[in-house]
């Protein structure tokens, strides 16, 4: 069954949370974005609402008695009807066992309590785009290929080209050429000649046909061991610029050949890449200050904690939080507060050098760092470095307590990975260490050496 997503502003969402307040606080949320909402509080209310109609994207807690929201995300997977609603989870566990498990039975996000009104709207609205993009490309791909099956019955039509060789062989019995025999109007035209022109002339002493040239060995192989060419090649002459599917199979002492444009199916082929690899980039950027995402930095961390694992290599991270930013806010106003947030993630890119090294907009105000293969005098130096780059853009901030300037506070942890420890150990390090920077007084470097050899 094929299920059309509306218009951001009419999209149905269902949210499912065993928390009556919860269930207010973002039906409200979504209500006043302009979207229809569908609230229940338990898994099988869930499935029957959903049977009725089907929503676009559905917020679904984990935590639930009778039917926990894993259970009912298996169950939506395995029809054909639900399993291409995005789900995005909600739960106040924060730890990355559960994320992966959400991640492993189709989750398409992880949303952690207490919300921030902003990141689930943005969260939401990212899901639903990437969702009609995806029906969209889906659209094209079924329109091409119901376009593809019409011209099926043409194919051994003159639409193809066609044509037919005869071996030149030496005083040895070895084929040193091939001649032409019979070429219809499409192979003619291909190759830019006349069928005049063509019969009778050879492939090697022949110019116009380079391609036949790079081919020569494979269709010696198919003549002399009865085999079948099928290649697929970018063929470029006066006449004709473009890709072909060509077939050769043995004839006689020679060989049948058919060539096909599939220029058009090339070119969709490539053009469904870069959506595809458009689409992968914007499920992992933050739409706003265009740096990774909190979804992505989880992905990251998980990654390369392992990788640090097997090599044995250090990791470090640096968690940052502008300082008094709900005042900027309040006296700058919402737009100028996004700018502020954009000019720092320009700031924190400008700091991170390394291809390997991630940049994210971990939540709100707050950013993140990870650093592959870094100890802790070089992570020190690079969240140094944001430090000064952020003093350096001289952002005013007239209701700060410490500057007149736009400052941060920044925590830094650094471990070698083993195998009886986690990612979140570090999150906690780093988290731990800025806590301690706001707590002395704010701009400042707050560093937690997790191994004294590390430094």
């Amino acid at each position: 069954m094929q299920h059309s997503i509306e218009v951001s502003s009419q999209a149905n969402i269902l949210i499912v949370d065993d928390i009556q307040d919860n269930l207010r606080f973002l039906s409200n949320i979504f209500k006043q974005q302009g979207y229809q909402v569908r609230s229940v509080t338990n898994g099988e209310l869930a499935l029957k609402t959903i049977e009725a109609k089907l929503p676009d994207i559905i917020l679904l807690d984990i935590m639930m008695p009778i039917m926990d929201g894993y259970q009912v995300c298996q169950i939506l997977k395995s029809s054909d009807t639900t399993r291409d609603i995005p789900i995005i989870f909600l739960s106040a566990l924060d730890e990355t066992f559960d994320k992966l498990r959400a991640f492993e039975l189709g989750g398409v996000d992880y949303i952690t309590k207490p919300f921030y009104i902003e990141e689930v709207i943005a969260r939401v609205e990212a899901h639903l785009t990437i969702q009609r993009q995806k029906e969209r490309l889906k659209k094209e791909i079924e329109a091409h290929k119901r376009k593809d099956e019409l011209l099926q019955g043409v194919l051994n039509s003159s639409s193809d080209g066609v044509a037919a060789f005869e071996s030149i062989r030496n005083e040895k019995g070895q084929i040193v050429d091939f001649i032409w025999l019979i070429a219809n109007p499409m192979a003619t035209m291909t190759m830019g000649k006349t069928t005049q022109q063509l019969i009778g002339s050879t492939l090697l002493q022949d110019s116009s046909t380079k391609i036949f040239q790079k081919l020569f060995p494979s269709l010696v192989t198919v003549v002399e061991n009865s085999s079948v060419l099928e290649e697929e090649y970018y063929y470029q002459e006066d006449a004709f610029a473009g890709w072909l599917h060509i077939i050769a199979v043995k004839l006689g002492d020679g060989f049948a050949l058919t060539f096909r444009d599939i220029t058009e199916r090339k070119q969709l082929e490539l053009s469904l890449k870069d959506a595809n690899r458009q689409l992968q980039e914007e499920a992992n950027v933050d739409s706003l200050t265009k740096i990774a995402n909190r979804r992505r930095f989880d992905e990251y961390l998980a990654q390369e904690w392992q990788r640090c694992i097997r090599e044995q290599k250090p990791l470090s991270l640096i968690l940052c939080d502008v300082d008094y930013f709900k005042l900027y806010n309040d006296t700058y106003g919402h737009q100028a507060g996004d700018d502020c947030l954009t000019q720092i993630a320009q700031a924190i890119k400008a700091a991170v050098k390394r291809p390997g090294d991630l940049a994210v907009r971990y939540g709100g105000e707050e950013f993140a760092v990870i650093l592959p293969n870094t100890n802790a005098r070089g992570a020190f130096k690079v969240a140094e470095a944001i430090r000064n780059i952020v003093k350096q853009k001289a952002i005013p901030h007239v209701l700060s307590q410490i500057s007149e300037y736009v400052t941060l506070s920044l925590g830094i942890a650094s471990t070698v990975p083993d195998r009886d420890s986690f990612p979140d150990t570090i999150i906690s390090s780093a988290d731990q260490a800025l806590y301690d920077a706001k707590k002395q007084g704010r701009d400042r470097l707050i560093l937690k050496i997790v191994d004294r050899q590390l430094f």
